[in-house]
């Protein structure tokens, strides 16, 4: 957009009154009368609005000199070694190399620290542009070779410059991204032989070059063919001269935030000092660079270029912790096996434990992302909730040293209270001695329940549905055909007279969700075959919703534990009583159950679950009967104790929270279950590993020990923040 003025405008005035407009402008060199030009990255503003500003006269508009780079992805999935892919410019990237390729062994020593350093993209330089004609100015052709040969070996991607149009050919064959360097940011015929290679091209800033300049260096690689443009700050000519360059973390921020680019940062040749390479790569991202580019060398000292900014191993890997990264494992590298076991893990740092269990399951970038950060986004949290005004954050941790039915699962628990982890893995330590946990499930059936209020004729009523079985069940899957045809369905059904002189009579359908919780999906049912057999029977519908007590929908877990495990013959025998005192007590056996839903309800919520639904089902199945009982119990066995538990537990792997909410998918990939039935074995499991953690801590030293001990933890929390309060 072109504003021209009034002959007799005060240029200054009008500039401050469209900057309030939130229009950035630059005044428009020669003529009359005066021109300010608005920078294409200022607000949306109608014409009409500024032409009301005083001074204005008239408003044109001006097609931009770069309409590549302005409709240009702000992502791009790029391929590398091995068949992985990365996508830049949407989470912080690592790239780092030496500044130039040495020799074989120097680069196979640097890609081995990049990779360890969670690095995605190997750096270097085959060809160096050199001030001295006597510098070292790379080994050419034969660099490139020793280049991609590390990169493969690590499972990087390699980023390398070209500087001449004789050298394209041989370094798109080797660069997933290729880079044009500073000094060749408008050589304009290079950057035609670059763009034709149909690549992405990691573009770095001139030294005294604009930003308008900078993008259309931009405009010529996508308009000769480039793939992407991926702008990269590595400094200007500044006035300080404790410095290579002046890092320009304010450009940075403007293609981040105002043109909305993707921007890398170079901190290596911005200060041209490894002391500050560090702090500044932290500033670069924080301004909004995904990508940071650094050189490390293996041995600095002796680097034959550019080795006093060069970063030393050790800071290398500092970056990459403070970025969260983890450890790059080849693609076709074979993971380790699968495991809970992790000794010693609460010993390790929050970074340590996160960086081991990635490296341990290959899990998608999503969910290590999710993992590093632990945010969810408002837009989610708003449609997964009402009058949402921000999230709350709960920690995700970890239950170890699970073996159920002959496999390990690592599970992910969601709780406050650290006793409850800590407590559960303990047990399960126990357990996994004798062979660990033994269980099965039964298959997916939840309740629908149908009321009919004043119905004439109860028990005819109740008899006529069930001789019309074959009906109702053909009508209740009509109203479900997605969940028959994946296997499921309504499977049966049976009617109850609750009150005869009342006429209420209940309808139970039986319907089988697969992966799914249910309550959906049955609800469904209940409101499609209500009409129909209202005709049949005549009343007043009432009703017409899931029971939260599915009684065929069961798990079973059982195992067994030696008495030395656990602390000797008498912690055994003092379980057993403690068991028997729950079998006998109900005002014990509520407690005793709610040691159980400690474990179960902190995998419901890292999975997804609905806990409420949980509870209800298992606190009603205990009190089926004449008496509130336990839902396990622990008898003497020859060798220390046997534990047996069943419980209702309608849970899924699909619908719900479990694909809307990046933490609860994280967590699904962390478990590495195939099936509801699979994850209510787990979750059962987890129940009663708690409930013999709770039993051998009250049988023995008292639940307030440990309890208290890892309470204690929380309050050192809460006066390091008091203490920290106050020095402010």
């Amino acid at each position: 957009m072109i504003v021209i003025l009034e002959p007799d405008a005060d240029v200054a005035h009008v500039a401050a009154a469209l900057q309030g407009l939130g229009l950035w402008t630059r005044p428009m060199a020669g003529g009359s009368p005066a021109m300010l030009e608005v920078e294409a990255h200022s607000a949306s503003v109608a014409e009409a609005v500024v032409l009301a500003v005083p001074g204005v006269a008239q408003v044109r508009s001006r097609v931009s000199p770069h309409p590549r780079v302005d409709v240009m992805s702000r992502t791009f999935t790029l391929p590398i070694a091995g068949g992985a892919s990365l996508v830049l410019g949407r989470d912080t990237v690592l790239v780092a190399g030496p500044c130039a390729v040495e020799s074989a062994e120097s680069i196979a020593q640097a890609a081995a620290l990049v990779a360890q350093a969670g690095g995605r993209l190997l750096r270097g330089g085959a060809f160096k542009p050199r001030t001295s004609p006597y510098s070292y100015a790379g080994s050419g052709i034969q660099a490139l070779k020793w280049l991609a040969e590390a990169a493969r070996q690590h499972g990087l991607g390699v980023v390398t410059e070209a500087m001449s149009e004789l050298h394209v050919d041989a370094v798109a064959e080797v660069a997933d991204v290729i880079q044009v360097g500073s000094r060749n940011m408008q050589n304009f015929a290079l950057l035609a032989a670059v763009g034709r290679k149909a690549k992405p091209v990691l573009l770095k800033r001139g030294r005294g070059a604009s930003v308008e300049e900078w993008l259309m260096a931009g405009e010529h690689l996508l308009a000769h063919g480039a793939a992407w443009v991926l702008f990269c700050e590595r400094g200007v000519a500044g006035l300080v001269g404790e410095t290579r360059n002046t890092l320009d973390l304010a450009a940075v921020a403007l293609l981040r935030h105002a043109y909305e680019l993707p921007v890398a940062v170079d901190p290596s040749h911005g200060t041209g000092r490894r002391d500050l390479v560090v702090p500044m790569a932290k500033a670069g991202a924080a301004a909004g660079a995904s990508v940071v580019l650094v050189e490390v060398h293996p041995e600095p000292a002796r680097a034959k270029s550019d080795g006093p900014q060069a970063l030393l191993p050790p800071q290398l890997k500092e970056l990459g912790e403070h970025f969260g990264l983890p450890p790059v494992v080849p693609a076709n590298t074979a993971l380790p096996p699968y495991t809970s076991r992790y000794p010693e893990f609460y010993k390790k740092s929050v970074a340590e434990r996160r960086r081991a269990v990635i490296a341990n399951l290959g899990l998608s970038h999503d969910a290590q992302a999710y993992l590093r950060h632990g945010r969810l986004d408002f837009a989610i949290a708003d449609k997964m909730s009402e009058n949402v005004i921000s999230t709350f954050a709960l920690p995700l941790a970890l239950g170890l040293n699970f073996r159920i039915n002959g496999r390990d699962y690592l599970v992910p628990m969601v709780v406050e209270e650290p006793s409850v982890v800590a407590a559960a893995s303990n047990a399960a330590r126990m357990v996994r001695a004798a062979g660990g946990f033994r269980g099965d499930a039964t298959a997916s059936i939840m309740t629908a329940q149908v009321q009919f209020d004043h119905v004439a004729d109860p028990p005819a009523a109740a008899e006529m549905m069930r001789q019309r079985r074959d009906v109702v069940v053909a009508a209740a899957n009509a109203a479900i055909p997605r969940m028959v045809a994946r296997g499921g369905g309504c499977m049966d059904m049976d009617a109850r007279v609750l009150d005869g002189p009342g006429g209420l009579v209940v309808l139970h359908l039986y319907v089988d969700v697969g992966d799914a919780m249910g309550a959906n999906v049955v609800d469904t049912v209940a409101e499609h075959v209500a009409p129909l057999v209202q005709s049949w029977v005549g009343g007043k519908v009432g009703l017409r919703i899931l029971s939260n007590l599915p009684l065929r929908r069961l798990v079973h877990v059982e195992c067994d534990v030696a008495a030395d495990m656990l602390g000797g013959a008498d912690l055994a025998d003092g379980i057993a009583r403690a068991s028997n005192f729950a079998e006998v007590d109900p005002f014990r056996a509520a407690t005793h159950n709610k040691g159980i839903l400690n474990g179960i309800d902190a995998v419901a919520v890292a999975l997804g679950q609905d806990w409420r639904a949980v509870e209800a089902g298992a606190h009603a199945y205990a009190g089926l009967g004449s008496d509130y009982r336990p839902l396990a119990t622990w008898t003497r066995t020859a060798t220390g104790l046997r534990g047996v538990m069943e419980l209702p537990l309608a849970i899924g792997t699909v619908g719900g929270s479990t694909q809307a909410h990046p933490g609860v998918r994280t967590a699904m990939e962390i478990v590495k279950v195939e099936s509801a039935r699979e994850l209510s074995v787990v979750m059962a499991a987890v129940g009663l590993a708690s409930n013999l953690a709770a039993l051998r801590a009250l049988a023995g030293e008292g639940i307030q020990h440990g309890h208290m001990r890892l309470h204690a933890r929380k309050s050192d929390v809460f006066t390091a923040q008091a203490e920290h309060k106050e020095i402010r």
